[in-house]
């Protein structure tokens, strides 16, 4: 960790997680799509093991910059349109959502916002493992996800979601909310409301020290995620859709709504994977 609290002008924040807080109303989901939808294509297997590796330790703010997007809502945008917030992303985000601190990478959740911000980079390939360190405080949560073209939604989306807690980790996912071919499926497409149903699909009892580093690795084989902390096995989940090729990852953080709390991020790694 070499940098001394140097602060970057990035992303945006919101208040509770910046993957899914859209899961009660169907406009909502249109809202954050527009702001998770500047990922790249993924790219085909012959490139995956030339260019699917990377690292980032946050030790340079221009790294940062050049490969790392923010996004969220600005509490300000609040209306019948926009429930959540406007939705912004990179030169428009809040500089206060991401910085570059000490040397890792720390975003901020605001009681005045309703959802959570995140903040991704480009990934490509199919398999991956993602290891990182994580902390948060009491009361926060990290948010972890994983995109591609998302053949449920059939839209660029995650394909793996988890949410860490002190006490839990979650492993989320997205449904239709009603059958495609359906008469209310129709009205909301019609309508320009999204078919989407997102829901905790397997929840795990875990117990992490607050406000202090923890190790994540994360494996994703076709279907197959697994997870682990410390160097444990915590969670296990098959996917409705992890097999589809990834073209991002991306951190979140998520708050009480009472006060401004803080989700760290330090060390990242990607490695594509050969199916066995």
């Amino acid at each position: 960790m070499k940098l001394k609290s140097s602060q970057l002008q990035l992303l945006k924040p919101v208040n509770d997680n910046p993957f899914d807080a859209v899961r009660r109303t169907s406009g909502l989901g249109v809202a954050l799509a527009a702001c998770v939808l500047a990922f790249t294509s993924a790219v085909g297997a012959a490139d995956l093991m030339a260019t699917g590796s990377w690292t980032d330790d946050f030790s340079d703010v221009g790294t940062l910059a050049k490969h790392w997007s923010s996004y969220g809502f600005l509490a300000a945008g609040v209306d019948a349109k926009n429930p959540l917030g406007k939705p912004v992303g990179g030169k428009d985000s809040r500089a206060e959502w991401w910085q570059i601190v000490d040397g890792a990478l720390r975003g901020q959740n605001f009681p005045e916002e309703k959802h959570g911000s995140g903040i991704s980079r480009d990934v490509a390939g199919q398999d991956l493992r993602l290891r990182c360190r994580f902390k948060i405080p009491a009361g926060g949560m990290a948010a972890i996800g994983i995109r591609g073209p998302n053949p449920i939604l059939e839209k660029v989306f995650n394909v793996v979601s988890l949410h860490i807690r002190t006490d839990s980790i979650v492993a989320a996912d997205n449904d239709v909310l009603h059958p495609k071919d359906s008469p209310k499926a129709a009205e909301m497409k019609k309508k320009g409301e999204w078919n989407r149903k997102f829901y905790y699909a397997k929840k795990e009892p875990i117990r992490l020290e607050p406000e202090a580093w923890h190790d994540l690795a994360v494996e994703v084989r076709g279907k197959d995620l697994r997870v682990h902390i410390d160097a444990k096995p915590v969670l296990n989940y098959t996917t409705l859709c992890g097999d589809a090729p990834k073209t991002s990852i991306g951190f979140g953080v998520g708050g009480n709504g009472k006060t401004v709390l803080a989700t760290w991020y330090d060390d990242v790694s990607i490695e594509p994977l050969v199916r066995k």
